[in-house]
């Protein structure tokens, strides 16, 4: 049986390890869950294509983050070319600033997210699922609901401030 390379080894760890904070960090620079899984292929397409460069010990992820800073560029640019975005690099320097700033904290604020959710009524969890893991507009639920469309927001609104103050409650409780 063949020894296997302890580098690659640690480096294919490291990659799976961070998938979804990838996902987080270039779905909070583009703004769109679709674009930024196709984003993140091209990301882990250059980082095995580099993987050679790739020393253990090292911040892995912050490596990953800066390439993948290069792809969301790439993608901003050819939706600027299509006039569909406007997002200018200093912003998105910004973005990835705060984000790795923020990133050591994500497992702790998605398992704090994950409690809070549970808590939620069946009626806001079918608003909060529709808004952010559906493809379809406000407009189609207000219909099916009986609802308007402004109701919806304000009551998106407050779903998210109460997420958010349940999350830091979490976080604060938490040992």
């Amino acid at each position: 049986m063949p020894d296997t390379d302890p580098t690659l080894d640690e480096f294919v760890e490291q990659l799976t390890r961070h998938q979804m904070d990838l996902i987080y960090f270039i779905r909070t620079l583009t703004g769109d869950v679709h674009a930024a899984m196709d984003i993140r292929q091209a990301v882990n397409m250059v980082l095995w294509k580099k993987r050679s460069k790739f020393q253990p010990g090292t911040n892995f992820r912050g490596w990953a983050f800066r390439i993948a800073q290069f792809e969301v560029k790439k993608y901003l640019r050819s939706q600027r070319r299509s006039r569909v975005i406007a997002f200018d690099d200093k912003l998105l320097e910004l973005y990835t600033e705060e984000f790795e700033a923020v990133a050591d904290q994500l497992p702790e604020r998605r398992r704090a997210l994950s409690h809070c959710i549970t808590k939620l009524t069946p009626k806001d969890l079918e608003l909060l699922r529709h808004r952010y893991w559906t493809s379809e507009s406000l407009d189609v639920l207000a219909a099916a609901t009986n609802r308007s469309v402004g109701t919806l927001k304000a009551r998106l609104h407050q779903i998210r401030s109460s997420l958010r103050l349940c999350i830091e409650r979490q976080l604060s409780s938490a040992p």
